[in-house]
């Protein structure tokens, strides 16, 4: 058994009554990319920036009268393993499916106006756009720890928009995520 673990869990219990503070602990542990396990349960891959974020959000949970326990996890089954890592892919991937299709909508909404009497309000609005959708992909991808399938796809459709206000084609190199660029493809191999 190797000396650090695999993955970290938190698990905890809140007292009855408003149901605001376990709105919070849930948004916090969908930020960081958890997989959820039981209603008071949650894990994440085992990385010290990681296991520091449960212990801030069990003094929280503490805080506000309930109970948290931090836990290291050295070993999963390879059933239960499975069962984490599908519904974080599942997770990131509704995450990227969102992301790709407010992509799309940026550019089918963009098409379609009529060109604005201020062209430089107009582009600093679509800049902020971008910007925006740029970060959204960064903070998923920062939180997609086991790569999932729509990763490639939302990258591609911010890309498009990139290439759209750029005014050139569509088919460009990717830049939104230089690590799907540095994959081959499976043709490729």
């Amino acid at each position: 058994m190797s000396g650090t673990p695999d993955w970290v869990a938190l698990a905890w219990r809140l007292p009855a009554g408003l149901s605001t503070p376990r709105v919070t602990t849930w948004r916090n542990l969908q930020r960081l990319g958890a997989a959820r396990l039981t209603p008071g349960a949650a894990i994440l891959p085992f990385r010290e920036d990681l296991q520091e974020q449960l212990d801030w959000l069990a003094q929280d949970i503490e805080s506000q009268g309930g109970e948290a326990w931090v836990l290291p996890v050295t070993g999963l089954s390879e059933s239960e393993e499975r069962v984490v890592r599908e519904r974080m892919a599942a997770d990131r991937d509704q995450e990227y499916r969102a992301l790709e299709e407010d992509a799309l909508a940026f550019i089918a909404r963009r098409s379609t106006s009529p060109a604005p009497e201020d062209a430089f309000a107009a582009r600093l609005q679509i800049d902020k756009e971008l910007l925006a959708l740029q970060r959204r992909f960064r903070k998923i991808r920062a939180r997609d720890y086991k790569d999932a399938p729509g990763r490639a796809v939302a990258a591609q459709a911010v890309d498009r928009c990139l290439a759209f206000r750029q005014g050139i084609s569509p088919k460009v190199l990717p830049v939104t995520d230089a690590h799907v660029a540095a994959q081959p493809k499976e043709d490729d191999a």
